[in-house]
């Protein structure tokens, strides 16, 4: 019985490689039978050489340039607007204002940034949220920028705890 399983073995083994070798001779076969190509009839003429040459110049040299170059007259810059600046020390410019007019805008922006609304919507926020614990998550629930959001932990009853390091999240204690 082992007899008959080696010489299966080796028919099976001479088979595959009597196909391997015809696979072979089909390819010769093909190589052989394809018609050569002449590279002698496609001779590129000398002057057409040339004017690619031409085309493709590769440096262009300052001189060749210069009796292109039309020099432009120069002229003065005009604004449009008649407006102008001065430069004015802090002293000077503090006397040209009136004081008056200086602390009415002040209070006005201070009036207009309503701190308290923003003390209320961060208490709010967390009382509402007690898993909120940073400046960070604070600006995430609500539509204050950060700068509202530690102005208003400023002024009110929080303390502010800085984490890690300078950069780290600030956090917030009741």
């Amino acid at each position: 019985m082992r007899d008959e399983i080696k010489l299966r073995r080796s028919g099976e083994l001479f088979y595959q490689g009597s196909i391997n070798l015809l696979e072979q001779v089909k390819i010769a076969l093909a190589v052989a039978q394809q018609q050569e190509i002449n590279l002698a009839d496609t001779s590129i003429d000398n002057s057409f050489s040339q004017f690619l040459f031409s085309l493709t110049q590769q440096s262009i040299s300052t001189s060749f340039l210069t009796k292109y170059l039309i020099p432009q007259p120069k002229t003065a810059y005009q604004r449009e607007s008649s407006i102008k600046t001065q430069v004015l020390s802090s002293t000077e410019a503090i006397s040209l204002l009136k004081a008056d007019l200086i602390e009415s805008e002040v209070i006005s922006l201070a009036h207009d940034e309503d701190i308290n609304a923003w003390i209320d919507q961060v208490r709010r926020c967390l009382e509402t949220n007690p898993q909120i614990d940073t400046m960070l998550q604070i600006v995430e629930a609500t539509d204050l920028s950060i700068v509202q959001v530690f102005i208003s932990l400023l002024f009110s009853d929080y303390e502010l705890i800085q984490r890690n390091n300078f950069y780290g999240e600030i956090e917030i204690k009741n």
